[in-house]
Formats: structure tokens, sequence, C-alpha cells
């Protein structure tokens, strides 16, 4: 009795992984079903069609062909990537037919090469890591990058950001054609509220001095904000760069106080003086006074301001004397800055 039980024991020991096997095999196949897109609707199914038809039209040796078919794939791509919350269906139908549009491109000459850069550079997006959304738009037809939506666009600008980082000083004119692409995508970032992004960018390809350009007195808190934030997690000499670009954006629009304060951070002596003395409203001047003289710091100017408090309102006045800014002006009655150090008070 003792050995019959051994030996039922070993065959189930026997059995048990070939059944575990079955076991697990079955799961995988109920997980792969599971897995599998749901069946199309009639409206997927015309539409796959159609795109595949498209891309035989493409394929074929007849050249009369090709622009129709082109313009149908990119106005169904268009349409399809205006809002995306996911992957749009074209561009999920399409996927089979990557290499085929990719052999399609290196035989075709002239508008139409550049406008199947267009759709292979978007395709690209969902098809390949190899920064080919941005080696085919490279060689597209530089149209409008926005009319491809704002992932196609956010993609895009990382892909740049990468291809940067790997250029040497001996690719001046990939750098180039880099700085081009950057030029097309920040005023859209601008426009659309992304101007973290717009930032990101010109900061991953080392142009930071362009942004001033395309900021507008909507946007420039936001981005103003965005960059002196950005100071404190940065190395040098990166963060001295950012100060200047928010510095040179705060003057553009007079905001002298905000750009004094940049520019005591950086503490370069004579950009001080030079916002000190560009502003002519009193209030402004007595604003940048309190600051430098809570910072204490001393400016040598070439100008002597006379301020003259009458209730509420001051009004600055400048002489051609030497004086130097160290302190505040308070209370009422008539001030006055004097050849010294301090403020003094008229006599009422």
């Amino acid at each position: 009795a003792g050995a019959l039980t051994t030996r039922n024991i070993m065959a189930d020991t026997k059995k048990k992984p070939e059944t575990e096997k079955k076991d697990a095999s079955e799961t995988k196949d109920k997980k792969d079903k599971e897995e599998k897109e749901p069946e199309l609707s009639e409206e997927d199914k015309q539409l796959q069609e159609e795109l595949t038809m498209l891309v035989e039209r493409l394929a074929e040796s007849d050249t009369k062909l090709y622009k129709p078919a082109l313009e149908a794939l990119r106005k169904m791509i268009r349409e399809s990537t205006s809002s995306m919350t996911s992957v749009p269906k074209p561009l999920k139908f399409l996927r089979p037919h990557y290499n085929t549009l990719k052999t399609v491109f290196e035989k075709m000459q002239g508008e139409n090469k550049h406008f199947c850069a267009d759709i292979v550079s978007v395709l690209a997006m969902v098809n390949s890591d190899q920064r080919e959304c941005l080696k085919f738009r490279l060689m597209g037809s530089k149209e409008e990058l926005g009319s491809w939506g704002h992932e196609y666009v956010k993609h895009l600008a990382s892909e740049i950001a990468t291809e940067w980082q790997e250029l040497g000083d001996d690719d001046a004119a990939q750098k180039d054609r880099l700085i081009t692409l950057a030029k097309e995508i920040v005023p859209y970032n601008m426009q659309h509220n992304a101007e973290a992004d717009a930032c990101d960018l010109l900061m991953e390809i080392e142009r930071l001095d362009l942004l001033e350009h395309y900021v507008d007195e909507s946007m420039y808190p936001r981005v103003c904000l965005y960059l002196t934030r950005c100071v404190e997690y940065v190395p040098e000499p990166e963060d001295a760069m950012l100060l200047r670009t928010a510095l040179n954006i705060f003057r553009k629009f007079k905001r002298y106080p905000e750009a004094l304060r940049c520019a005591l951070k950086l503490n370069d002596t004579e950009l001080v003086k030079d916002i000190f003395v560009s502003c002519k409203e009193g209030l402004v001047q007595k604003q940048k006074a309190f600051m430098l003289g809570r910072q204490q710091v001393y400016v040598e100017l070439t100008v002597r301001f006379v301020f003259v408090q009458v209730g509420t309102e001051t009004e600055g006045v400048h002489a051609g004397q030497t004086a130097g800014v160290c302190g505040t002006t308070r209370g009422t009655g008539r001030l006055r800055r004097s050849g010294g150090n301090h403020v003094q008070r008229a006599p009422q």
C-alpha cells in the first residue's frame, strides 16, 4: 500500500507541471483576446479602407495620382490631430503603412516629395523613436506647424532639444536649421498659453536672447515669473542668463523696479545705475531709492534728483550734479537730494 501511494504521488507530481503550463497558456490566450482591439465600426472600416487605398495609389507608378492622394491624406490627418486626447484614428490606421510611405518618399520628386515628408513627419510621432519626426520636418514643405496640432509641435520641440545636445561646434549648419525651426515653434507656443514650453525650448538651444521678441504686454508677467523661478534650479552661468533675459523684458515694458531687482541679484553696479536713471517718474524713482537703501547699495550718479512731494504726488527733477543714492525718502513736505549721500528734508 505504501508503494502504491508513493507511485500515485510521483504520478501526480509529473502531471502538475503539465497542468500548470496549460493553465498559463489558457490565461495568456484570454489576455491576448482581451487586449485585442474591439471590432471596428462601419465608419472606421470605411476610413481604414480609404487610407489603405490612398497609400496604394502612392505606391503606383502613375505620378498623376500622387498629389491628389497626398492632399487627401494631409486633410484627413490634419482634421484628426487638431485636438489629440488619444492617438487619432488616421495615424492608428496608417501605422502598418509607415515604412511604405518612407519608401514612397524616396522615389518622389519636387513638390510632392515635400508634401510626403510632412505626412511622414507626423506619422513618425507615433511610429518612431529615432527623431524621424524632426528629420522629415526639415525636408518638408515648411508649412505652418500649428496646422498639425499642438501635440505635434510639442513632440517636435522635444526632438529639437535632444538633437541640439548631440551637436558639436562643427555642426553650425544643422544648428542654424534647428534655430530656424525653433523660431516657428516659439510664437505658436506663446499664442497658445504655452509660455513655459517656449522658454524651455530656447533654454535648451541656448538662445534665450530671442525670447523678448515674442513677448507682448499680456504675457510678459508669466514669462518673467517662470524665468526668475527657474534661476534657483539651474547652474552658473545659466542663472545669470535667465536673470538678464527677465531684466530685458521688464525694461521693454517699463517695469523698472522689477528690472532693478534682477540687476541687484546680478550684482551689476553699472546696470543698477543705468536702470535707476532711465526712469523719469518721481514715484518710481522713490521706490527704486527705497529698494537700494534696503539693500544698502550705494550708486554714484552724475545727476542730482530733487523729489518734491505735494500731498500724495511726487515729482522728480534732474540736475547736472553728482549725487550718491543710498537711503529712502519718507514724510511730507518738500524733499530734495543734494550733493551728499543722504536724502535731506527741505524746510516747510
